[in-house]
């Protein structure tokens, strides 16, 4: 009897082990992939937050004030962006950027000019919920923008606690530009009395003009300085010229010019011997004296002389002595008149060519006036006379005449011609050259 197995009899044991172990594994595999099929489906139905900075804020609805209630949004204003937190799924949350979300400020509705709160819309993607965010509301500035069409006139602050020196007058403080024009809200343009330019002087002794640059400021009624943002000023600053005026006496003095006679030997009369002038100082300081001057060989005895103030004074300065006019008398001591001969030989001619030589024809009489005393001076023998050869008439006789220039001679004061009665005339002979 034959115990032996067939052979191959055990692989039948064999392959029922092999198909039993893939089937566990293909059911451990299906319970691992439904495991995490579970466990996905539930990670992802959990809701979770997240934060996202950086949220800009827009604003709408200005067209739509604009035609409601004439109102602008103020420029310049800066909006700050904000942070959200949001709730959503994490693969959508994580999918997203501040950019997703809106935040949106309407001002369609502002019925009212200034500042006001506003609040802060904001929108997110389908499927995400806004928790919260930084700021739900935000402060703007609405109004009607215009101009102030008055041009608002620059009046100068000077301030009242400074010194004028001796003589010295404040006369005005003017601004260039002279106006400027202001820009901003009616509600607040309303409220602006004028511009001033500051250009504080307390403390300050003035003597002269002063000048410089000086801030321009918008007051209100009650004088406090108007600083609002939205309102802006053609100009920031000032030139500022402030205007003085200087006044003191000026004498006046008479000065003779015929020299005969000094002032001092004449009896003069002034209707004022002070002229009262006004100026600017630096002209007023240079203006020492007011002198009249006078040929006195016009004057016989007593003359009167009569001048507009005006035509006296310097350009820049003005006549404050309450008069136009200034009246001058001047006497002269009795005068005596003689007449004398001036010799052939006391006239010379000048300026004669080198080859020229000169016969003088006849004397001349010579008319003198002056005061009786003063011809004990006079010496007859020492008066000349002498004539230009280069403004000489020529007559018709082929001899010269000329009108002379007197000489009294040395030390002869207070005596003056008073009339030549004759031209001087003279002849004129060539001498031939001489040859070797």
């Amino acid at each position: 009897m034959n115990n032996e197995k067939p052979v191959g009899s055990g692989g039948s044991e064999n392959g029922r082990l092999s198909r039993t172990a893939k089937v566990l594994a293909l059911i451990a595999a299906v319970l691992g992939a439904l495991r995490v099929w579970i466990y996905a489906i539930g990670y992802d139905n959990t809701l979770f937050e997240s934060t996202f900075s950086g949220v800009e804020v827009t604003v709408t609805g200005e067209d739509e004030l604009a035609s409601n209630s004439g109102f602008t949004l103020a420029e310049g204003q800066q909006l700050s962006s904000i942070t959200v937190v949001a709730k959503g799924k994490r693969s959508e949350l994580n999918a997203l950027t501040a950019s997703d979300f809106k935040a949106v400020v309407d001002i369609s509705s502002a019925t009212r000019a200034g500042e006001q709160t506003f609040k802060i819309n904001v929108t997110s993607p389908n499927g995400i919920e806004v928790v919260s965010q930084s700021s739900d509301t935000v402060i703007l500035f609405v109004d009607e923008f215009t101009q102030r069409t008055d041009m608002l006139s620059v009046t100068v602050d000077t301030g009242s606690d400074y010194v004028m020196t001796e003589g010295v007058t404040f006369v005005e403080a003017a601004a260039n530009p002279v106006s400027v024009l202001v820009t901003g809200p009616r509600s607040k343009l309303d409220e602006i009395e004028g511009a001033y330019v500051r250009f504080n002087l307390d403390g300050v002794s003035i003597s002269h003009a002063l000048y410089g640059y000086g801030s321009i400021e918008l007051r209100d009624k009650n004088g406090i300085v108007i600083n609002n943002p939205y309102i802006s000023v053609s100009e920031s600053t000032a030139y500022v010229s402030v205007t003085v005026t200087k006044q003191k006496n000026v004498p006046v003095r008479v000065s003779f010019t015929g020299g005969v006679f000094s002032s001092g030997d004449a009896a003069i009369q002034l209707s004022s011997e002070t002229l009262t002038v006004s100026g600017d100082p630096d002209l007023v300081d240079a203006l020492d004296e007011i002198v009249l001057y006078i040929d006195e060989t016009t004057v016989d005895g007593s003359k009167s002389f009569e001048y507009t103030v005006a035509s006296l004074l310097p350009d820049g300065i003005s006549n404050e002595s309450g008069f136009s006019k200034l009246t001058l008398t001047v006497t002269l001591p009795k005068m005596a008149v003689r007449t004398y001969t001036v010799g052939t030989k006391s006239i010379t001619v000048e300026n004669l060519p080198e080859n020229a030589e000169y016969s003088v024809i006849s004397p001349i009489n010579v008319v003198l006036m002056g005061a009786r005393e003063a011809f004990d001076s006079v010496d007859r023998n020492a008066i000349s006379a002498s004539v230009d050869f280069s403004r000489v008439t020529v007559n018709s006789d082929g001899s010269y005449s000329a009108l002379p220039k007197i000489d009294l001679g040395e030390g002869v004061t207070g005596v003056y011609v008073f009339e030549i009665s004759d031209y001087v005339n003279f002849t004129v002979a060539y001498n031939e050259p001489e040859f070797e």
